[in-house]
């Protein structure tokens, strides 16, 4: 258990909880298809972009270069959106991209280069049996057995230490994501 967390993620160093083995495959599946692209809202696609993943997290390089408008006009937040060729929506989410609280501006020839990382906490069971056919039961280590909702302790079985941890790490999560949706209401009413 040396190199793995306390939560069996990959990164001893690091507290954080891992995809299962099934969304990790699957995950895998669909990075290899290089059929995925990004879509970033109102702006252009950026397709089959190479990407890096984890047990928790992808990383996807991105590079545009924006064909309008005209004259360069202050942005202040960016809808990023992750699809399938198929057409199926696997993950959308709203950005804050302003620069020490000053708009981006994005105008013709305008070029961007960054890195979206996104953290998976569970996927779809749904999306996973489709992907993995031979998936049977609970798909993700957060959905509960009895439920079937997704909760903090969901199906693992957890040592009260481990307990503790995790209450810890997802109250530092609910709080980060609380602090995000802020700078999204601030940064609209910039606008």
């Amino acid at each position: 258990m040396g190199d793995r967390n306390m939560f069996g993620g990959g990164n001893a160093q690091s507290m954080y909880t891992p995809m299962s083995e099934d969304e990790q495959e699957v995950l895998a599946r669909l990075v290899e298809t290089e059929d995925l692209h990004v879509h970033i809202a109102g702006w252009g696609w950026v397709h089959n972009p190479k990407m890096t993943c984890g047990d928790l997290r992808v990383a996807i390089p991105i590079s545009i270069t924006f064909q309008a408008p005209a004259v360069p006009m202050p942005v202040t937040t960016l809808t990023m959106e992750l699809w399938t060729g198929a057409g199926l929506l696997l993950f959308r989410k709203e950005y804050d991209v302003r620069q020490g609280n000053q708009p981006l501006m994005i105008g013709a020839g305008i070029q961007f280069t960054w890195v979206w990382d996104i953290a998976i906490k569970h996927m779809d069971p749904d999306l996973v049996k489709a992907y993995k056919p031979g998936a049977t039961g609970l798909t993700s280590r957060w959905q509960d057995k009895d439920t079937g909702a997704f909760t903090h302790l969901g199906n693992s079985k957890l040592s009260s230490k481990e307990r503790k941890a995790l209450h810890l790490l997802r109250t530092g999560e609910a709080q980060v994501q609380s602090y995000d949706v802020k700078r999204i209401i601030q940064a609209r009413k910039t606008k």
